[in-house]
C-alpha cells in the first residue's frame, strides 16, 4: 500500500541560491505524501485529533540526497508503510526526477518516524486500532515479527 504523486512541478521559490530544490521542499513533500498516505486508507489529516485527540509528531527522519533537481524539472514521489509498531508507523518515501524520455532518476530516500502523541495526557500513546486494522489488511507485512 502506498501513495503516489506523479508530475510535481519544481517551483522557483523552491530551490536554493544555486537553483537547486531546497532540502525542506523534500520535508513539505514527506508530509504531502503522509496525508495521502492517510487518504488513501480512508481517513483524513484531522480524523484521528477530532476523535481522540490524539497526532502524529515526527521522531526521526533521515534523508538521503542521490541527485540534483532544478525548476525545470518534474518530481514523482511515493510514501508507504515501511513498519508499524506500537506507538508509531516509519514511513518510506522516495522521490525521482520524472525523464520524459528516459527512466525516471532516483533523486532522494526519506524514512520519517511518526508517533502517536496524545494531546490530553502529553505523552505517546497506542496507535489507534482503526488505523492499525486498515493498515493491517492492506499492508501487513509492515508489522513488527
Amino acid at each position: 500500500m502506498s501513495y503516489e504523486k506523479k508530475n510535481t512541478q519544481v517551483l522557483i521559490e523552491d530551490t536554493d541560491a544555486f537553483g537547486r530544490l531546497n532540502w525542506r521542499v523534500f520535508c513539505r513533500y514527506c508530509e504531502l505524501g503522509e496525508a495521502g498516505l492517510l487518504n488513501t486508507l480512508g481517513f483524513n489529516q484531522m480524523y484521528f485529533y477530532e476523535k481522540y485527540k490524539i497526532s502524529f509528531p515526527r521522531r526521526f527522519s533521515s534523508f538521503e540526497y542521490l541527485s540534483q533537481v532544478f525548476p525545470t524539472d518534474l518530481i514523482d514521489f511515493r510514501t508507504e508503510v515501511k513498519r508499524v509498531g506500537n506507538t508509531s508507523l516509519t514511513l518510506s518515501h522516495v522521490f525521482y526526477k520524472n525523464e520524459k524520455l528516459q527512466e525516471p532518476v532516483l533523486v532522494a530516500k526519506a524514512e520519517v518516524v511518526i508517533v502517536a502523541y496524545d494531546e490530553k495526557n502529553h505523552r505517546k500513546t497506542p496507535l489507534p486500532k482503526e488505523l492499525v486494522d486498515k493498515i493491517r489488511e492492506m499492508h501487513p507485512e509492515a508489522f513488527e515479527t
